[in-house]
């Protein structure tokens, strides 16, 4: 480190002062960061805490950073650090997991003399250990390429390495087509589909989660966040702004995920059926079990996609596989329901294709292109030609 600057804050909300430093590198990195003096503002004035705290401080902060800077230059004690920073994330299990993996390759090395080929090679053979060591998916190297460029800037920040040459490492796109995932429903078969649900056999959830799935186009982990406060019937429109996967609630994905659609006419019973049910058990759970609390995964909807037995794997053992068999419907995942909301949307011409996208919360056009071309096909060609532009 160059140089810092730093200053008091009067955050009038809070009950201490704060100091807001920035750390000039000889590179041309600037970091800013802002922490709390624990000093009560109630203690010492701003004067007292310009004059002669933040002088004390900085030098305190500077001893700090150096000593840090000669003790270290581990691997092992940087991934430490980005690890602290990460526990009240709310993956942070599945964070620590990849940073221990990491760690059991990389932890006992100084983090200078690791290379860019070393994080690729490792990268690049990163495989599942839970399914005979198949190789992960791009989407999942990521996560892990994510975790080196945290713990390689904590590094540079301390001037231990020159760059973080990680974002630099570009990793191969898989080769799989989401296309071929995409197995939608025929209007009758989802007529058929929510009929049968009825029965109770089936689970007492699927009849109305089905009847969102189809009728608004929203993925499982959205449907099992909403709230009554969610909806609003007056306008007739759902507040889309959280979801539940495995049992952890959080923020939509990203903030074009995080939006308001329209609620069709075909929706309006099975909302209304979820908010009477939530009432009743005194919750703000749309779908909630018999204590009001909400439900932890769609596979309480959907069963278990495997079940052991006598140490034999049974495959599609659900509760929704059986509603198809039993429809003699050929089977597929249960977020087909979404695809089929959005294949039939397309298909009706009764919205433009920016407006499916925006229901759907695709970031743009080009992912609904990418997803359903197959059913877009060339549907410019089937414009009415006597439609005047100007």
């Amino acid at each position: 480190m160059e140089r810092m600057e730093a200053l008091i804050l009067n955050r009038s909300n809070r009950k201490y002062w704060y100091v807001k430093y920035q750390m000039f590198f000889k590179n041309g990195r600037v970091v800013t960061k802002e922490e709390s003096t624990k000093v009560g503002k109630n203690e010492k004035k701003f004067a007292y805490m310009t004059q002669v705290y933040l002088p004390l401080w900085i030098k305190q902060k500077k001893d700090s950073i150096n000593n840090v800077k000669i003790k270290n230059k581990s691997f092992s004690y940087y991934s430490s650090i980005f690890l602290n920073d990460y526990k009240k994330n709310h993956d942070y299990k599945n964070i620590k997991y990849r940073t221990d993996r990491i760690m059991k390759d990389f932890g006992d090395q100084d983090i200078d003399t690791i290379t860019k080929f070393d994080v690729k090679i490792w990268l690049d053979s990163l495989t599942n250990l839970n399914t005979n060591n198949k190789i992960l998916s791009t989407a999942t190297k990521k996560k892990y390429l994510r975790i080196f460029h945290g713990i390689f800037e904590l590094a540079l920040d301390n001037e231990v390495i020159k760059t973080n040459f990680t974002f630099d490492i570009k990793l191969k796109s898989d080769k799989r087509d989401i296309r071929h995932t995409i197995m939608p429903f025929s209007g009758n078969e989802v007529k058929l589909i929510i009929e049968k649900s009825k029965d109770n056999k089936y689970g007492e959830y699927i009849y109305n989660y089905l009847g969102i799935a189809f009728h608004q186009g929203m993925s499982p982990s959205e449907i099992l966040g909403l709230q009554i406060d969610d909806i609003d019937l007056n306008k007739q429109q759902i507040a889309i702004k959280r979801n539940v996967t495995k049992n952890v609630l959080k923020e939509t994905k990203t903030s074009y995920r995080n939006r308001i659609i329209p609620i069709f006419d075909s929706s309006i019973k099975f909302v209304n059926n979820l908010i009477i049910q939530a009432k009743s058990k005194k919750t703000i759970w749309l779908f909630s079990d018999s204590k009001g609390q909400r439900l932890s995964d769609i596979k309480v909807i959907r069963g278990d996609k495997s079940i052991k037995k006598n140490g034999n794997t049974l495959k599609n053992n659900t509760k929704w596989y059986k509603l198809l068999q039993d429809l003699n419907i050929e089977y597929r995942e249960i977020k087909n329901c979404r695809h089929t909301f959005a294949v039939s949307s397309i298909e009706s011409g009764n919205f433009t294709l920016q407006q499916i996208a925006n229901i759907l919360g695709h970031s743009n056009l080009k992912m609904l292109l990418e997803h359903y071309a197959k059913w877009i096909g060339d549907k410019a060609l089937s414009l009415d030609r006597k439609i005047l532009i100007y």
